[in-house]
């Protein structure tokens, strides 16, 4: 897949995933940078879920319906962060908006402690 932009949200198929990891196909949104997608052959996603048991933090952010895609409210798990093969992308959902990337940003800076 070329040209796979940062602030996209693709569903993503994670397999193979154990443990705790996100196990089901579901719409994450892009994160690494756009250089690092066009040759890397990766990109860095995040996943969303409904996350109706999770409140909107640092790490959680919230996505309204139709933001990126979405068909419902949803949450940014910015503490499941992974890189995946392109080939892993389906279906392109949409984009977050720039406040939003902002605040994944945020969250992502705060799980990796870059500050």
């Amino acid at each position: 897949m070329t040209g796979v932009r940062r602030g996209e949200v693709y569903d993503v198929k994670p397999d193979p995933s154990i443990g705790k990891e996100i196990q089901k196909t579901r719409p994450c949104v892009v994160v690494s940078a756009d250089i690092f997608n066009q040759y890397a052959g990766l990109v860095v996603v995040c996943p969303l879920t409904e996350g109706m048991y999770l409140s909107p933090d640092v790490i959680h952010i919230a996505v309204n319906k139709g933001q990126g895609g979405t068909t419902k409210d949803s949450i940014v798990l910015c503490d499941q962060v992974k890189a995946v093969d392109q080939e892993q992308l389906m279906e392109k959902r949409g984009n977050v908006n720039a406040e939003t990337m902002q605040k994944i940003d945020k969250g992502l800076r705060s799980v990796l402690n870059l500050h």
